[in-house]
């Protein structure tokens, strides 16, 4: 069942999707044009309809034999907090909170890198996060990758939003938590190398959005997500790598060759391991214009413990020799 389900998800149906329409047209339909003309006017409703969240799908049967498929493990240092469970509950209970003493209720923004080839470790931290903690999170994703339905379909009922700064902030003053994976397509690029390697340093905009809203960074590493498909990104032409990396950015998805499980693009079955630190909050200094010493200041610290919680539960995963480089 998971082999068929990640055979045809995102991004993998991009390459199954048309071979097999192909087949079936070839040897069951007998028209090759009428096969591809039915498919084409199935996909126009899903193209056009929105796609409400499901959140009971992040609990499903298929769901947790996914998370069973990577064998995924995560690694907490501080438990998250839910959140209230409604807009009007949350006011209470800051109002409570603040009277009494107590920290009040904070989303937060997980930085979660690498991306790898596509990011299945995040995947499995928004499916596994409810059975985990008892509360949901929002992955943020391309608009390209939100576009072509049935992807549409399967990531946005499981709650991926588009990663858009005007969506991203309204997620985070609606209460809600988000994830994200910020190397994006570029980091694709950095999946063949020896070393982990992320793109991090250049990503300010997530920290202005933090301390624009007041919410917590939390420092993630998802341990595997780069070996569970290998590609080929232009390696071996001259100049190839940084023609196809320009170009993918340009439209908002890797064009590179994928393979994996019997080298089809389908995932290897290698286990993934999340880890989580401690939060580095941003209300102390939230405000609509954040001076660069604070956006420093806060960059400086999700550099560090990016780097502490690599270097700190890697032998978990079997990698004492790795490194993680920081770009």
């Amino acid at each position: 069942m998971c082999l068929l389900f990640l055979a045809f998800i995102v991004p993998n149906g991009i390459f199954t999707i048309p071979p097999t329409l192909f087949l079936i047209g070839k040897y069951l339909v007998g028209d090759i044009r009428l096969t591809f003309t039915v498919f084409g006017i199935f996909l126009v409703p899903l193209a056009i309809l929105p796609q409400a969240f499901i959140p009971s799908r992040l609990q499903s049967f298929l769901a947790i034999q996914v998370c069973k498929y990577f064998s995924f493990r995560f690694v907490i240092e501080q438990r998250p907090e839910s959140p209230p469970p409604s807009s009007l509950d949350k006011k209470n209970s800051n109002k409570d909170n603040n009277e009494n003493g107590r920290t009040q209720y904070r989303p937060s923004i997980m930085v979660a890198p690498p991306h790898g080839v596509f990011p299945y470790g995040n995947i499995l931290s928004v499916l596994s996060f409810p059975a985990l903690y008892g509360c949901t999170f929002r992955g943020l994703a391309s608009s390209a990758a939100l576009r072509p339905p049935i992807f549409k379909q399967i990531l946005r009922s499981i709650g991926i939003v588009d990663a858009s700064r005007h969506v991203a902030r309204n997620t985070l003053e609606n209460g809600e938590s988000i994830g994200i994976s910020t190397g994006g397509v570029a980091e694709i690029f950095f999946t063949n190398d020896d070393d982990e390697c992320i793109l991090l340093k250049e990503r300010i905009g997530l920290i202005k959005l933090a301390i624009r809203t007041g919410t917590n960074i939390v420092p993630c590493y998802l341990f595997g997500n780069t070996k569970l498909l290998n590609c080929w990104a232009g390696e071996g032409i001259p100049g190839g790598r940084y023609v196809l990396e320009k170009i993918s950015r340009k439209i908002g998805f890797a064009l590179i060759l994928i393979h994996g499980r019997f080298f089809l693009p389908i995932p290897f079955r290698k286990p993934v391991l999340g880890v989580m630190s401690k939060p580095i909050p941003t209300h102390h200094i939230q405000n609509e214009d954040p001076t660069p010493e604070q956006i420093e200041c806060i960059q400086a610290q999700l550099l560090e413990e990016m780097k502490r919680i690599f270097d700190t539960y890697k032998h978990l995963y079997g990698w004492d020799d790795k490194k993680l480089i920081i770009k």
